[in-house]
């Protein structure tokens, strides 16, 4: 399946709430946990276009104001390059998105969704959107490319207030063992709860998912892999490798099922995200919060 993304926001009166791209990210019990990246594919490739396009954006901070069901988001970094669009416009644009994890199957701004998004402010170091419609507390993700270079960037984090006495993800990090269907995942932290299968296990938990914000066949929609979502949406035709699943760490082993089909793959410069609930969840709809991650190993052979 091709899944929009994957935040609950501050109450209404609250003028701005500040949601920093940090090391150390919270995850909300009853809900999901989002750690989003960049996949790399191919180092020495990478590097060769690095030095011809310039740095890889990066989204070094985002901040949320306004009301529930109608947020505005400014994001800042570097990399962004122009707005392909003049601004102010209202719609959709083919290379920036938010997703909800709050809202499985919804999404904002990119192209070919049903939610638009009024982007306001486009430049190589910010981009400033209205017309989220996330609600307090929900984990947002936002993919974002330079529409010169293709490059992409990545973000999670959530809308505060955040839940105390959550589960926590303190780290993420990804390996291959050469090419992109057997990609390593692993994910440390607390919270997770006891693992919902028996391991090794291959296919969709409700309590697990890896998303690419970046379709790459003309399609709006994006790939994910290992979820079942608890219901709320068909659960993901490309399955997951899960090695083990313990409260403090899981580890993926490689995608299976529908991998490398259609928009069902991994390529260089797409922004990801993990997700993670508590297994004792039984919604998506609870409170969640987002981190952000960096990509350590590159996925040869791509």
């Amino acid at each position: 399946m091709r899944r929009r993304r994957p935040g609950r926001m501050a109450p209404p009166g609250v003028a701005m709430q500040a949601v920093q791209a940090v090391w150390g990210l919270r995850v909300r019990r009853l809900a999901a946990a989002v750690v989003s990246t960049v996949v790399t594919l191919g180092v020495g490739t990478v590097a060769a276009q690095g030095a011809a396009n310039g740095a890889r954006p990066l989204i070094s901070a985002v901040t949320v104001s306004g009301v529930p069901g109608d947020y505005t988001v400014l994001v800042r970094g570097h990399g962004f390059g122009g707005s392909t669009v003049a601004m102010p416009y209202t719609g959709d644009v083919a290379n920036f998105r938010i997703g909800d994890d709050a809202q499985p199957g919804q999404e904002w701004g990119y192209a070919g969704d049903a939610n638009p998004l009024r982007y306001l402010m486009w430049t190589p170091t910010k981009v400033e959107v209205g017309g989220l419609g996330a609600a307090p507390g929900d984990a947002l993700v936002v993919g974002l490319w330079n529409a010169t270079t293709g490059r992409g960037t990545s973000w999670g984090g959530n809308v505060a207030p955040v839940a105390t006495g959550t589960p926590a993800i303190t780290g993420v990090a990804f390996s291959s063992l050469g090419t992109p269907v057997d990609l390593r995942i692993v994910v440390k932290g607390s919270g997770f709860g006891a693992a919902p299968v028996a391991m090794p296990f291959i296919g969709d938990l409700d309590a697990f998912s890896f998303w690419d914000g970046r379709a790459h066949c003309g399609s709006s929609t994006a790939f994910s892999a290992g979820g079942g979502y608890f219901a709320a949406v068909p659960a993901d035709t490309v399955t997951l490798r899960y090695e083990s699943w313990s409260d403090t760490k899981i580890v993926v082993g490689g995608f299976r099922g529908s991998y490398g089909t259609g928009c069902n793959k991994i390529e260089t410069g797409d922004p990801v995200a993990v997700s993670v609930w508590n297994t004792a969840d039984t919604s998506v709809a609870g409170p969640q919060a987002a981190r952000r991650g960096v990509i350590l190993y590159g996925v040869p052979g791509n």
